[in-house]
This record gives structure tokens, sequence and C-alpha cells, in this order.
């Protein structure tokens, strides 16, 4: 299922906005999407505390583990 947003932008952010989906050579949702994905990983108070503590410790383990296998060893 599937929802319609309209947002209503100032016409320069609405023209960035047209030039990275055309630049982009995709859809305005895949756009948006990406959008909100580094907006999500640049700001340090929108992220999950459990893929915050995933994030600090990886690399740090030895072999392919899941993420639940990870927080059950790292985890006091």
């Amino acid at each position: 299922m599937t929802e319609t947003l309209t947002i209503r932008l100032p016409k320069s952010l609405a023209r960035d906005f047209r030039a990275k989906t055309r630049a982009a050579k995709t859809n305005p949702t895949e756009v948006l999407r990406r959008a909100a994905t580094n907006y999500v990983r640049n700001d340090v108070s929108a992220r999950n505390a459990m893929v915050e503590h995933i994030r600090s410790r990886a690399g740090t383990w030895d072999g392919d583990i899941s993420g639940e296998e990870l927080l059950r060893r790292t985890r006091p």
C-alpha cells in the first residue's frame, strides 16, 4: 500500500529537488528516500541506540555474524 505525500517547498528548494531528480535519472520518491537516509545518518540525534551500538563495534569481531549475535556478544 502506498500513500501520496504533498508538500510545499520554496521555489529555490523545488528547483534543486527537480534538478537532483533529473540528474539521478530516477523518480522523486527515490531522491526523497536518499535525502532522508543521508539526514538520519548525519544527524546524531535521529539515530537509534541499537544501530549506534552496532556501528560503534563494526569491524571488531572475527567472521560474519548477524547484528543480533553482535548485540548478544557485546551487551553486558
